[in-house]
């Protein structure tokens, strides 16, 4: 009959096992999470071993206790490699499990059940195997072969590997993980001492296995580091992808966040600008620290905040994922666009000045001029009125221009069908009219030739080509515009050619830097549209010369 002592073993060894069943049931709805699935992996070990060893000790019959004990024995060679495998996965290391040296790890418990199972025809295991009761209680007696000596002492050594990876990440984070981490490495104590108590035959009843019963602190322990806190929520994983990214190598405030949109790190800059997020609290709410929530950072792309005088920030989101792309986190940057953004502000004003005051103002100027030239009888009073005059409507072109700079800069492309021989006529319609004394020659090869592209861009970009041919003429301005598709058929080629002296190799070179410098600048801002035309159609401009210039112009056709 058993007594109290074996009865109480029996319910402790049960208990373990459905404890293990109830944590196992909590840690599926985590099995997405970096580690979980070789922590599911380790704790079935548990309830199995607890069930088999526990149902075992009221089980007489020899050929099913000696079942039992073999799944014991085998249940306890898994549970190191699993919980190696989830310390290796939940630090960030998931990607050395797919190694061939982890593969070896895996082989040791695998071919213990191989051996176990196939023990009578060879030994390797266990031998001697006899009933031999304590407290009641169907405990046997056998002697422990070298390959379980050898498989139980593997599984103890590999749990303590991934203890050492979990006492790693206390150590290089700090607090967050500390009451978690501690949890989960001391509850590998209980069992890692029974098994080496029963092993080696240390305790006054070595035919009892105590660490079935040792496994209900096991258990308690892990059910408070993954139930009672965030173990999973907020990993290790987390911080070293995103230091696997530079984070303490960036200037800019960085904010390290764990699957729940949780700031769980943050680098020195981001301690600075937002003091309320400091270390020792963390984790802390996005919210909490930054007054707007993730959603809110993302949509909008930046935030302001009062902090160092009024700074403004663009936000870069990224997701973090470990080497086996289960995602573990995100990392926020902000870039400091303060003076960008006061610099747009100064343009937008300068540009409405120029828009408005400006046009308005020489176009009073024009007409005073117009009228004193008219009304003075001084020929050179009069020429010198006219100089006015020009000027005046110099400044009304340049602010024209500055306006379509606007409008091309702004614009989204619209691609559509454009028939080329049309835009073409538009274009000296609209230049001859401007200018009267100018003659515009042009073929398009086929007639009928079109292309896919945006029909505004192209118009803008012809017509500043063929204006600045015109105005750049000495007299009598000619030019020839030839349209003819590649050989390929996926571009069209438009050469526009005049008669004017060379453009001058400075205003070329400004344009290939893609920049203005004070010892390097255009003499206008028409070039600049045709750039910046190009830029949106993706095409491309070559310059010869050949009594006279020569614009070649690179269209490809765009999709959409």
């Amino acid at each position: 009959m058993v007594g109290a002592v074996g009865t109480g073993i029996i319910a402790a060894s049960l208990a373990a096992c459905f404890g293990a069943l109830y944590l196992l049931q909590y840690l599926y709805t985590q099995r997405e999470r970096s580690g979980a699935g070789w922590f599911m992996g380790n704790i079935a070990a548990v309830a199995l071993f607890c069930l088999a060893y526990g149902g075992g000790l009221l089980i007489f019959e020899p050929t099913l206790r000696l079942a039992l004990e073999a799944v014991a024995v085998v249940c306890v060679g898994f549970m190191g490699p699993f919980f190696l495998a989830f310390g290796l996965d939940y630090t960030g290391r998931g990607d050395l499990i797919r190694t061939p040296l982890f593969g070896i790890v895996a082989a040791v418990p695998l071919l213990t059940v191989g051996l176990a199972a196939t023990n009578p025809l060879h030994q390797l295991v266990w031998s001697g195997f006899r009933f031999d009761p304590v407290f009641g209680l169907a405990t046997v007696s056998y002697t422990i072969q070298p390959w379980a000596v050898f498989a139980l002492l593997f599984s103890i050594g590999t749990a303590a590997v991934g203890s050492l990876l979990l006492i790693g990440a206390i150590l290089s984070y700090g607090s967050l993980y500390r009451r978690e981490a501690i949890a989960v490495i001391l509850s590998t104590a209980p069992p890692s001492v029974g098994v080496l108590v029963w092993l080696f035959d240390l305790g006054p009843i070595p035919q009892l296995h105590l660490t079935a019963p040792l496994m209900l602190i096991h258990v308690a322990l892990d059910a408070y580091a993954f139930v009672g806190t965030h173990m999973f929520e907020t990993n290790p994983a987390t911080q070293r992808m995103a230091e696997r990214t530079g984070l303490d190598s960036l200037s800019d405030p960085v904010f390290v966040l764990d699957t729940e949109g949780q700031i769980v790190r943050i680098n020195d800059r981001a301690a600075e600008v937002f003091p309320n997020a400091g270390t020792n609290s963390l984790p802390l709410a996005v919210e909490t620290v930054l007054g707007v929530g993730l959603t809110t950072l993302r949509d909008s792309g930046e935030l302001t905040v009062g902090t160092d005088g009024g700074r403004t920030f663009a936000v870069s989101y990224t997701s973090l994922t470990d080497p086996s792309d289960t995602a573990v986190g995100s990392m926020l940057v902000l870039y400091d666009v303060t003076e960008d953004r006061q610099r747009e502000q100064q343009l937008a004003v300068l540009n409405r000045v120029l828009r408005h005051n400006l046009r308005n103002e020489t176009t009073v100027i024009s007409g005073y001029a117009e009228l004193l030239a008219a009304e003075i009888d001084d020929p050179e009073l009069a020429t010198q009125a006219e100089w006015i005059e020009a000027a005046s409507d110099r400044l009304l072109s340049i602010g024209d221009k500055v306006r379509t700079f606007e409008s091309v800069q702004n614009r989204e492309r619209q691609p559509a069908a454009l028939d080329l021989s049309t835009v073409i006529a538009e274009v000296e319609e609209s230049c001859v009219a401007a200018h009267d004394d100018a003659a515009i020659e042009w073929t398009v090869t086929p007639p009928d030739l079109e292309l896919h592209t945006d029909p505004v861009l192209v118009s803008m970009l012809l017509g500043d080509l063929v204006e600045n041919a015109i105005v750049h003429a000495a007299a009598e301005p000619t030019v020839t515009v030839s349209v003819a598709e590649t050989a390929a058929g996926d571009s069209v080629v438009f050469e526009v050619r005049d008669t004017n002296d060379q453009i001058p190799e400075q205003e070329i070179e400004t344009l290939r830097a893609g920049d203005e410098t004070p010892l390097q600048h255009g003499q206008g801002i028409g070039l600049w549209i045709v750039y910046w035309c190009l830029q949106k159609l993706n095409g491309s401009i070559d310059f010869e010369y050949d009594d006279g210039n020569v614009l070649t112009v690179t269209l490809p056709e765009l999709p959409g």
